[in-house]
């Protein structure tokens, strides 16, 4: 009998000491004035769990929380959601991850902080309107092609997230002195003095989207849960921490992608949003 409620109140107290260490974040993700992007807002596909969204119609489709969240690097996060296609003869596509932004709540893309690899180049000439600019030869400068040029960039990536970027390389040639000309999509927004370093990063720009997604089965459906644990302190689009910069974070879900198209009339049934934040394990 006291062994028992000895493991009882041992028990209690874990529960208690886990609770303490949480934070429900979103803790009311059936009304729908705190999304936005949504489609339609539904009873009539209610589960336990509440109402829920019907995403459809053109890809990506999002459906994001409006608030900015405030992003603890020494807290993990754990995001859940439960997914649905209305009809499994139209299976529906979903995604879910974090729109994230930095101090001053600039949205962080995939380009701002992902590189390619090669090596930093040098300004030689770069002006405010012209659609191309001249930069120091670079070993494999054929794979410069319809890349972002980022100016100011260090060596150990201390710029990153970059948001001082060029539109990209549409073309890229040789000079007669042994330089090269890249020729942009649009025209430089301002001037960049000879000498200015660049490093070259992906031309492409989605949020964080891509941690959970799949075609989604009718029925019962499926939950996907993302965890991050802190921000990353290296350049790239890392999927286990949020990327080198975060401050703010916004979680949303998509219905489809490039990738996955669901067909005229597919309908996503989304529910059972959970955020937590959480001491790291």
């Amino acid at each position: 009998m006291l062994k028992s409620l000895i493991m009882a109140l041992v028990a209690g107290t874990f529960l208690i000491n886990s609770f303490a260490a949480s934070k429900e974040l979103i803790v009311d993700p059936e009304n729908p004035k705190n999304w936005t992007g949504k489609v339609e807002f539904s009873a009539e596909h209610a589960r336990k769990n509440g109402p829920c969204f019907v995403l459809y119609g053109g890809y990506p489709t999002p459906l994001i929380y409006n608030q900015y969240i405030p992003i603890n690097p020494a807290k993990t996060y754990v995001f859940k959601v439960k997914f649905r296609s209305l009809d499994a003869a139209l299976p529906a596509s979903g995604y879910m991850g974090f729109e994230l932004y930095d101090a001053k709540k600039r949205m962080l893309r995939y380009f701002h902080v992902v590189h390619i690899g090669l090596k930093l180049s040098e300004v030689i000439s770069a002006k405010k309107g012209d659609k191309f600019m001249i930069v120091k030869m670079i070993p494999d400068y054929g794979k410069i092609k319809n890349l972002r040029s980022a100016f100011y960039a260090k060596e150990d990536f201390s710029d990153v997230p970059n948001f001082d970027l060029s539109s990209p390389c549409k073309k890229v040639e040789k000079t007669e002195d042994g330089n090269l000309r890249l020729e942009l999509a649009k025209p430089l927004a301002k001037d960049y003095p000879a000498g200015t370093a660049i490093r070259f990063h992906s031309p492409y720009g989605p949020p964080m989207y891509y941690l959970a997604n799949g075609w989604m089965p009718a029925g019962e459906g499926k939950e996907c849960t993302v965890i991050l644990s802190g921000i990353s302190d290296k350049a790239g689009a890392v999927s286990k921490q949020f990327w080198k910069g975060t401050v703010y974070a916004r979680p949303f879900v998509w219905f489809g992608n490039w990738n996955r198209i669901p067909k005229k009339g597919a309908k996503l049934l989304v529910d059972g949003f959970s955020l937590v934040e959480t001491d790291k394990p």
